[in-house]
């Protein structure tokens, strides 16, 4: 049995109380809208891991603009697994008035996301509240009953109290039969192991926690996962990270075996491939290209995956039937690989109880080359993945060994861009670009290509020169962006409506044009004030050369002056030069972190460093 060390009580409320006093003046002008009066979970779990989830829960409207979005209350469970019982619900009006929600407003439906083809269990069930109006209370009791765990013998369960809510009273209780080991942890939680109840079974062990949070804190924009460090209740029946990986590996092994269709096509697929490292790359390659992403979560296919042999036979499966088909290819030709379990998300560390959260996802790790892969991101090259994925920690469920994804590096994760703009007597400009993507940067943009694969190139071109308060025509070319196997380039020509007032006296800022314009787009963004928690970042170099050549007729009288910064991890210069008629521009950005957790500190550089980005982009060529 685990146990973490907790607070004193009464230490945790002169705590709180400091925090409120603290806190309170800076943060007045937020409101969540609602108040968490009452939240109660109360968990029994049984010897064989079944178990009963009990939730209480009174809310108080505190302003109209929550009234819309908490009348009603949603229920997520799963129709195989568990079952839903809702036990009680009402509304207390301002006024006193108690309004029992009537059965026929208790509706159940299917847990489906129509923006994408998901196969699931899942189901719904909406209870409508009635009378809803600032001050109504709103109070909600359900049971459900977990009748078949992901896991046989095991189970999981946590509770967090995210910043952004207000708790008066949370409480948690948790029991179990003693013949099941629990783990049971804590953050910032006061309670611990109490004596059973009198209508307890014989050896029933039991746990009480209480928790208050009665200020509640503004969302930040790139914050980590709440999970990360939120205060929070942990149960698990898993020892540790090894027992889960064994676990998740009883399920998923069986169903990675190549079958002789599965082994006819991994020979097919690397025939003259000199190298391990080649074969790997034809494999997941075709993976990627050939098997479509489509969500299953039937019964225990939330953790489950199908066999390998149906998945290449569909053509379609989850993430992890895109790792158990990978698996199945790889050994089919002695490569050797495992699933690993991560997050795709913000959440960048790993709970010390083995809980499944915050696993989201499950990509493939090849043993022998310390490479991973995630094949669900079909625009992701070998040796690339998603920044989602990228310095996360994940779970190897053959060896049960914690390891952590590479993060994005200055040198990796780069972008390229150059321009040829050439200015009209007219004041407009004729021009092309071209830029090329390496690292995680080349993902999403190949995937916006493939988006645009059939739109009309005057609505793209459009659409690109609105971003910067830009007008004129152009055309668009890029490679295949499904082709894993080629360095991806844009390439770009355009014609722009004039920028500047000719003949002079004039001034003009250098144009975007048809180009990524990935520094001008730095320049709107920005970061909170009094930022309370860590954010996620990235690391990445941009660099960009531009040659802007003006008619004979126009006298040039002065170009910006050169800017260099250096400042923490963030690096950026501009150059200006003039050879006759020609102004090449050489600006260069680069972010190199330690890793992909940034802090207030960090904030607080890059906002220095926005002023002398915006200031430099604001320079002028000036003209007669």
């Amino acid at each position: 049995m685990h146990r973490k060390s907790v607070t004193h009580p009464l230490l945790l409320i002169l705590l709180v109380l400091l925090a409120t006093l603290a806190t309170t003046p800076a943060r007045a002008d937020y409101d969540p809208g609602v108040t968490w009066l009452e939240r109660v979970d109360e968990l029994h779990v049984n010897a064989d891991a079944t178990h009963v989830k009990t939730t209480q829960l009174l809310l108080r409207i505190d302003n109209e603009a929550a009234v819309e979005e908490n009348a009603e209350r949603r229920i997520h469970y799963s129709s195989s697994l568990e079952t839903l019982e809702v036990i009680e619900a009402w509304t207390v009006t301002p006024d006193g008035r108690k309004l029992v929600v009537a059965p026929d407003r208790m509706r159940t439906m299917e847990s489906t996301d129509e923006g994408r083809p998901d196969f699931d269990d899942q189901k719904v069930r909406v209870v409508i509240f009635p009378s809803v109006t600032q001050g109504a209370r709103l109070h909600l009791r359900y049971r459900i009953t977990v009748h078949k765990p992901y896991f046989t013998g095991h189970m999981s369960w946590s509770r967090h109290y995210p910043p952004g809510s207000r708790f008066e009273d949370a409480r948690v209780h948790v029991s179990h039969d003693p013949a099941i080991a629990l783990r049971v942890g804590t953050r910032e939680v006061a309670g611990g192991r109490v004596a059973a109840l009198a209508t307890d079974t014989s050896g029933t062990v039991r746990y009480a926690f209480a928790f208050r949070q009665p200020v509640a804190h503004p969302p930040e924009e790139g914050r980590v996962e709440f999970e990360d460090f939120a205060p929070f209740v942990h149960v698990t029946s898993f020892a540790d990270r090894a027992a889960q990986a064994a676990a998740y590996q009883a399920g998923a092994r069986p169903q990675a075996e190549p079958t002789p269709q599965i082994r006819a096509l991994a020979a097919e697929l690397t025939a003259g491939a000199a190298t391990d490292r080649e074969k790997v790359q034809r494999l997941y390659q075709w993976v990627s290209r050939h098997i479509r992403y489509v969500a299953l979560n039937i019964d225990v296919g939330g953790f489950v995956p199908r066999p390998a042999q149906a998945i290449l036979e569909n053509r379609y499966g989850d993430c992890k039937d895109h790792v158990v088909l990978l698996e199945a290819l790889l050994r089919a030709v002695g490569i050797e690989s495992s699933p690993a379990l991560v997050n795709s998300g913000a959440a960048m560390k790993l709970p010390e109880l083995a809980i499944s959260t915050p696993f989201n996802h499950v990509i493939v790790h090849v043993t022998g080359l310390d490479l991973y892969l995630d094949s669900t991101a079909r625009f992701a090259p070998m040796g690339t993945l998603p920044d989602a994925v990228m310095d996360k920690p994940v779970l190897l469920t053959a060896s049960g060994q914690v390891a952590r994804t590479p993060r994005t590096t200055a040198q990796t994760n780069r972008t390229h861009t150059r321009v040829w703009m050439e200015l009209a007597a007219d004041g407009g400009v004729r021009g092309r670009s071209v830029a090329s993507m390496h690292g995680a940067e080349q993902v999403d943009w190949r995937s916006s290509q493939y988006d645009n694969i059939g739109a009309r190139q005057d609505d793209l071109v459009k659409s690109y020169l609105k971003r910067y308060g830009e007008t004129g025509r152009g055309r668009i070319e890029a490679g295949d962006p499904l082709d894993l196997g080629s360095a991806w380039e844009m390439r770009a020509h355009f014609e722009l409506d004039p920028v500047v007032n000719l003949p002079g006296p004039s001034a003009m800022t250098i144009p975007v044009g048809v180009a990524p314009g990935i520094l001008r787009g730095i320049t709107t963004t920005s970061r909170p004030p009094g930022r309370r928690f860590d954010r996620y970042c990235l690391s990445r170099q941009h660099r960009e050369e531009i040659e802007l050549r003006l008619p004979p007729q126009v006298r040039i009288t002065r170009i910006p002056a050169d800017t260099r910064f250096q400042r923490g991890t963030l690096r950026y210069s501009a150059s200006y030069r003039r050879t006759g008629q020609v102004v090449t521009i050489t600006r260069e950005f680069a972010v190199d972190r330690p890793s992909h957790t940034c802090n207030a500190g960090d904030d607080a550089d890059w906002t220095v460093f926005l002023r002398v980005l915006q200031r430099d982009l604001r320079g002028q060529v000036f003209l007669r």
